[in-house]
């Protein structure tokens, strides 16, 4: 009796092992899709504003975006400075 026992939780083990291994798989193939997905985002937006390769490595090197104005990095440094 206390063999059959031993086996049934065996062979529930390997079921949850096998249940593990195929949600593990799933998520894997989810987290692809929403790269994917995330990426081909990026690159309708960056054909959206319609950025020559150059403009686009200025952005992305920490320059603006074209034909927008600076926004200061921490504006309530610039707002001290003019207080003064």
């Amino acid at each position: 009796m206390a063999k059959n026992k031993i086996e049934r939780i065996d062979q529930e083990i390997a079921k949850t092992r096998e249940k593990i291994a195929e949600q593990q798989e799933k998520l894997k193939a989810l987290e692809a899709q929403k790269t994917e997905a995330e990426n081909l985002e990026i690159v309708q937006m960056v054909r959206a504003v319609r950025m020559t390769p150059a403009q686009l490595n200025a952005m992305l090197s920490g320059g603006m975006m074209p034909g927008r104005d600076a926004v200061p990095a921490h504006p309530e440094q610039e707002d001290m400075a003019h207080e003064e």
